[in-house]
């Protein structure tokens, strides 16, 4: 189906099966995980990560932001431009995903400078949202323009690098300190079911 018909909740349909994740986006998993290299970073699917997930999930629709490494970097650094709000998790899982993108740092930057000129779906009344055009809800978040990086973003791009590592360790250390409990269930051999 066309941008121009299909809706953001066909488009988000549309994603989570492309990208082989349950139909609730993975909500109801108890733990949910990434893959930094080959070691799996396991995180207890807290409370706070499942309110920030549809935001997230809805992002990735109307950005064009894959769920690859360096798309996951890409969308975090988007996000964090453009303000996870009062997401928490979001602010903390975002920067972690930076690191992701060391590969590919002007894509990442890119994402970065995007964010600073555009807005996210975080505090979105998403219910008039799901059943608007894509197109439309793009145009609303100023994701239909182009942007040109200034001396500033560089500047706040290199700091949120910078910090990067160290909020990642929130994360990991959590990931370290509940392994009893993951490790042995399995969480850290699961696969996206495929398209």
């Amino acid at each position: 189906m066309h941008e121009d018909q299909i809706t953001l909740r066909e488009a988000l349909d549309q994603h989570l099966v492309e990208n082989g994740f349950a139909p609730d986006g993975g909500l109801s998993d108890r733990w949910t995980f990434v893959r930094f290299g080959p070691i799996p970073i396991c995180i207890w699917n807290t409370p706070a990560r499942k309110r920030a997930a549809p935001y997230h999930d809805l992002n990735h629709v109307v950005s064009g932001y894959g769920n690859d490494a360096v798309g996951e970097a890409e969308i975090g650094a988007w996000e964090l431009a453009s303000g996870c709000k009062r997401y928490l998790a979001a602010w903390v899982l975002n920067w972690s995903a930076l690191l992701l993108g060391l590969r590919s740092p002007r894509r990442v930057f890119a994402a970065f400078v995007r964010g600073r000129r555009t807005r996210n779906l975080y505090d979105a009344d998403v219910h008039r949202l799901l059943e608007m055009p894509l197109r439309t809800v793009r145009s609303e978040l100023g994701l239909d323009r182009q942007v040109q990086a200034g001396g500033m973003d560089l500047v706040l791009f290199v700091g949120a690098m910078a910090l990067s590592p160290v909020v990642g360790a929130i994360p990991s250390v959590i990931s370290i300190v509940t392994g009893p409990a993951w490790f042995p269930s399995g969480a850290w051999r699961a696969r996206r079911a495929p398209a």
